[in-house]
């Protein structure tokens, strides 16, 4: 993308920025970081400045629209609804094109074009997290044909703290009777991680790719754990199959009655993922299975919904700016220590590694579960 089609798309949209400043208590990067140019309006007045000639693009310019965690939670406390986070993701494509991007970057492209996944590991292996699912017979689990597609997601399928997450799932929806199927080595990343680093460009085979499989598997809907690939799919791909988050289909399967809950006796708050709740709408469905648990304890965030606050591993920063990242984290980890709650459970694979990680390094008691995991273990 260059300035003339940045223009096109996105003056209009910059030029409702009023600077009021209702976006900083809100952007967590302004919150831990401090500087101006990491704040959604010190980012919106930069794209303007550029777009009107003001100001060219620069390294400086790099680090800031590079820092921003996608959370969009600037927009839902902002007044005129600026769609920052759009306007931000648009300018990365300008700074790609213009050769100013972190070159770790290059790395993920990479691996997405050669192995189809984020962690440049043999495709296959994305079913390794199936040796864990014993009670699931092998065919089960890989069907030629479904009603259901489980689209697992790169981090689910390779990172071993996440891969708890289509094992738990896969047995909600094996004893609920659900007639699924997953991809395998098939699957494909959806491409989101190239939104965020400025390539959207790059991910039509990627898109051709998973369409054209679930087309040949025939299923009427996919269900995902990820929100972000629940989202680019959303928003993206539009195919013509109902789309379900796993929070979604967890909260219809326990109204149908095919899954029971037995009590859990336990304190627990909520986080809401930002590609989930704010940016996908998807905010009561997590709740209500939490509040079918017998025993659990619902304890809200003093930031929740539209105002929730980012894990931190949004917006392909923790990959940029690993420090930057772990500052919003441990920000989240306060948030969550002020309810009282002695567990946090969110519905995100990302916000699981993220939370979790930082709770370890900080030596804290908090319990940190997946939805699906709290599921499995309120059914056994």
């Amino acid at each position: 993308m260059n300035i003339t089609q940045l223009k096109k798309l996105s003056y209009d949209e910059v030029a409702k920025c009023n600077k009021c400043g209702f976006c900083l208590p809100n952007c967590p990067v302004y919150l831990v970081d401090g500087k101006e140019s990491s704040a959604p309006r010190g980012r919106n007045a930069i794209t303007r400045a550029v777009i009107e000639g003001r100001l060219e693009w620069s390294p400086e310019i790099e680090k800031a629209i590079f820092s921003c965690l996608g959370c969009g939670a600037c927009t839902a406390a902002c007044f005129p609804k600026v769609k920052t986070k759009d306007l931000v993701f648009r300018d990365r494509e300008c700074l790609v094109n213009e050769g100013l991007y972190p070159r770790i970057a290059d790395r993920v492209a990479r691996f997405l074009e050669e192995q189809h996944n984020i962690s440049n590991d043999e495709n296959e292996e994305r079913a390794e997290w199936q040796e864990m699912a014993k009670e699931i017979p092998q065919g089960a689990l890989n069907k030629d044909r479904a009603d259901v597609i489980f689209f697992v997601g790169c981090v689910a399928s390779f990172f071993p703290m996440a891969q708890k997450i289509p094992v738990n799932m896969s047995k909600i929806m094996f004893r609920a009777g659900v007639d699924f199927t997953v991809l395998g080595g098939e699957e494909w990343c959806c491409g989101f991680p190239l939104i965020g680093a400025g390539m959207s460009e790059r991910i039509k085979t990627l898109m051709e790719h998973n369409l054209e499989k679930v087309k040949s598997v025939g299923a009427k809907s996919i269900v995902f754990t990820c929100p972000s690939c629940y989202h680019t799919w959303k928003h993206l791909y539009q195919p013509d199959v109902k789309l379900f988050h796993a929070s979604q289909m967890l909260n219809e399967l326990i109204k149908e009655g095919r899954v029971k809950l037995k009590e859990k006796k336990v304190r627990a708050t909520y986080h809401d993922p930002c590609d989930l709740g704010r940016n996908s709408g998807v905010f009561e469905e997590p709740r209500q299975v939490l509040k079918a648990i017998p025993g659990l304890t619902l304890v809200e965030l003093a930031s929740n919904r539209q105002l929730s606050t980012c894990c931190g591993g949004g917006g392909n920063v923790e990959m940029v700016n690993p420090e930057l990242s772990a500052k919003v984290a441990s920000m989240k980890l306060e948030q969550i220590a002020q309810t009282g709650a002695d567990m946090v459970v969110s519905s995100c694979q990302q916000c699981l590694r993220t939370i979790a990680t930082r709770a370890k390094r900080q030596k804290t008691d908090l319990v940190v579960k997946d939805l699906t995991e709290l599921v499995v273990e309120a059914m056994e």
